[in-house]
């Protein structure tokens, strides 16, 4: 077999398979891996400066959530409500908010409520 751009060469054996059948024979079957430890590969990976990879189960209580709750989706239509304010007074709204951890939603509600409005 040749090419007219020398990619084929000659010397190529070419291989012909009889009824499209291959012999594996020559191949050893594959041996089972035992299950990795992955203690143990954290242990020999951290000197070295690595971590691990692995999930880290997600802690649910409640008492360790810091910061404001997530709202839930409101029942009825919602507008979007942007205002200006000073340093100073934005600082004491979100102390307020972060104090009660509530929702910047809450926190108007709540101070509404208790004006009287």
């Amino acid at each position: 077999m040749s090419s007219k751009f020398g990619l084929i060469d000659e010397s190529d054996d070419v291989i012909e398979r009889s009824e499209g059948k291959i012999d594996l024979s020559g191949f050893p079957p594959v041996q089972k891996r035992s299950p990795i430890d992955l203690a143990e590969v954290d242990a020999a990976a951290a000197p070295h400066g690595f971590v691990s990879r692995e999930a880290v189960p997600v802690i649910t209580e409640a008492a360790v959530i810091h910061g404001r709750r997530r709202r839930a989706v409101p029942a009825e239509p919602t507008r979007h409500l942007a205002v200006r304010m000073v340093q100073s007074q934005y600082d004491r709204f979100v102390g307020y908010a972060d104090r009660y951890k509530l929702t910047y939603h809450d926190a108007i509600t709540k101070l509404l409520d208790a004006v009287g409005e």
